[in-house]
């Protein structure tokens, strides 16, 4: 078996510990990024917009930047473990939907410096309750955690709609928007229909790179912002210095419980479906603990926590015959 594993091939990538030949593994790596994209900046987008006072074009792109960077960061954590800080699994990590709400309002209310010292603060409590996890995993039962992760799916729909429409500017819903977004979805539906083997798992990949050019000669696309600062520029660490309200930590406190929930219940779920087993004391307790330990990381560049996102938790299992697997394995 281990012998077998050594060897890179194509099979392996329905394997945790699977050796995949880099040049096929690496369009399942950039699908998985690119699908990330939209909803691990749009967070950043909603929550810098409602701050007061208000955050430049210039301060927010730094964000945006910052907020990819801190998702790299969480998921390498995920996948190859520090200490007892990871769970080893095929996991992706990025900058969280479920905490806009609450984060917005003390954007608004407080500043967006005492959002980042919430978070700060509020991730450092997650991290070790994950360390804890062995003597409280119990009061989360199976139905909470599932529970939680469906209301914050069925919560996600708006924001898909949304996106579907051009997003939160000002052209939501005109023609040019729609025809992207329909040219998009029947790429992916078409892809996953004609296309045969390994391949046809890169459906949302297609999708992507299809939508993204129609963009361009559509001219929906300005990157001037984003190399305002030339074309290389690295992440800024306390882009804002931290301010720290009690009442702002205890409410995202409040809210990183949720997101603890929705750890479980995503990280048991991918286990249960990808890899066809129950998931580990280690496992859940490592997840959790880079749940929280990798947001504080994100506040200290600035940005809103990181956690699983449920879209890439799902997308983390296909159906390969009558089990559905992993096609996301470190690649060595």
């Amino acid at each position: 078996m281990s012998q077998e594993k050594s060897v890179a091939r194509m099979e392996n990538i329905y394997k945790l510990d699977g050796r995949v030949p880099i040049g096929k593994a690496i369009p399942f790596g950039l699908q998985h990024v690119l699908a990330m994209f939209v909803s691990n900046l749009a967070p950043i987008t909603i929550i810098a917009g409602a701050a007061q006072p208000a955050l430049s074009q210039q301060e927010i792109a730094m964000l945006l930047q910052n907020a990819m960077f801190a998702a790299g960061i969480a998921t390498i954590i995920q996948l190859y473990p520090v200490w007892k800080i990871g769970a080893k699994l095929p996991i992706v990590m990025g900058v969280s939907f479920t905490f806009v709400t609450i984060l917005s309002t003390i954007a608004a209310n407080f500043g967006y410096p005492t959002v980042i010292g919430a978070v700060i603060v509020g991730g450092c409590f997650e991290g070790v309750l994950g360390l804890l996890a062995k003597y409280w995993k119990k009061v989360i039962t199976p139905i909470v955690a599932a529970t939680v992760v469906t209301a914050i799916g069925f919560s996600l729909f708006t924001v898909g709609a949304r996106s579907f429409g051009g997003g939160y500017g000002d052209d939501f819903g005109s023609k040019e928007n729609l025809i992207i977004a329909t040219v998009t979805l029947l790429t992916c539906i078409s892809w996953s229909i004609f296309v045969k083997g390994y391949m046809k798992q890169l459906s949302v990949l297609a999708g992507l790179v299809v939508g993204y050019i129609l963009s361009i000669f559509m001219g929906k696309v300005d990157l001037s912002l984003i190399f305002s600062d030339g074309f290389v520029s690295l992440p800024r660490l306390f882009p804002f210095t931290p301010q720290f309200n009690v009442g702002a930590i205890i409410s995202v406190c409040i809210i990183f419980l949720v997101s603890a929930a929705e750890t479980i219940g995503d990280t048991t779920a991918m286990v249960a479906s990808g890899l066809d087993r129950e998931i580990t004391e280690r496992e859940v307790s490592g997840s959790l603990a880079c749940d929280g330990f990798g947001s504080s990381i994100s506040g200290l560049f600035g940005c809103a926590p990181c956690n699983l996102l449920l879209s890439e938790c799902r997308s983390d299992c296909y159906d390969q015959g009558s089990k559905l697997v992993s096609p996301l394995p470190p690649v060595r």
